[in-house]
């Protein structure tokens, strides 16, 4: 996805996590996504690894699920038929709607996942995309970490929980995320919660930000606040999210 489904890697585990496995979703939709994914696995620890595509090595892929994804009024939006069932595509676990169909999710609306493992478990979901928002790319411009602030402010969107901004670096992905409501002011010098600089000099870096559904702000949230708890599951039959975005804006900062 970029839905989002897959930058970072760490899990976020309680200090005596469970040792029964539990069964994880992981699906995003963006609506200017041409691919949108669905990660489906076991956490051997009970713990869901809260991060898009994040270290699952300690955790066990589902292959061979049955998985759907329909849009409002049971027909996909803007296609006029049902979003076709998900293919297993790319590694185990991981499932994905291609263009043209991917294409079919960019509108604004109620939209429901359905899982259904070879054991029988069945997974449901559902989120309301936000919207409708238009989207803006700004110049790209020289950014000065040592005297420049980075300063945003977007409109608000209809349903919007909150509004996510990611900053990435073009080869490592993610290197910041916050959520904000209408504006964000962070200064060149800023250092993130482990201390590292947001901003590195030399670097072409992407400035993101997106609209997102409550689902998507309920889970995501604790990655940037450590003070926010265990992330929340809107799900049935499954702990994880499935939740929407829809970027607004987006710049790029040559670092300077």
């Amino acid at each position: 996805m970029t839905a989002l489904l897959l930058g970072g890697c760490m899990h976020l585990e309680d200090p005596a996590p469970s040792q029964e496995t539990r069964l994880v979703v992981h699906a995003v939709l963006n609506t200017r996504a041409d691919q949108q994914y669905v990660l489906l696995y076991r956490a051997r620890t009970g713990v869901p690894n809260a991060v898009e595509g994040g270290d699952l090595s300690a955790d066990e892929p589902v292959s061979g699920a049955q998985v759907t994804i329909t849009g409002p009024d049971s027909t996909a939006s803007g296609g006029g038929s049902s979003v076709n069932p998900f293919g297993e595509c790319c590694e185990p676990g991981m499932y994905g709607l291609f263009r043209p169909l991917a294409l079919s999710v960019t509108g604004t609306g109620t939209y429901t996942l359905r899982v259904q493992t070879p054991s029988g478990e069945e997974v449901t979901g559902t989120t309301t995309i936000p919207g409708p928002a238009i989207f803006t790319r700004g110049p790209d411009r020289i950014f000065f970490r040592l005297s420049d602030t980075l300063r945003l402010t977007w409109p608000r969107v209809l349903g919007a929980a909150s509004y996510e901004v990611i900053i990435r670096l073009p080869q490592s992905g993610e290197r910041y995320r916050t959520f904000a409501d209408t504006a964000l002011t962070i200064a060149g010098t800023a250092l993130t919660i482990a201390g590292d600089e947001i901003f590195l000099r030399d670097q072409d870096m992407s400035v993101v930000v997106s609209a997102v559904d409550v689902n998507y702000y309920d889970y995501y949230r604790s990655q940037s606040d450590p003070f926010a708890g265990a992330a929340p599951s809107h799900l049935v039959g499954a702990v994880g999210v499935f939740g929407s975005i829809i970027p607004i804006y987006a710049t790029q900062l040559l670092v300077r």
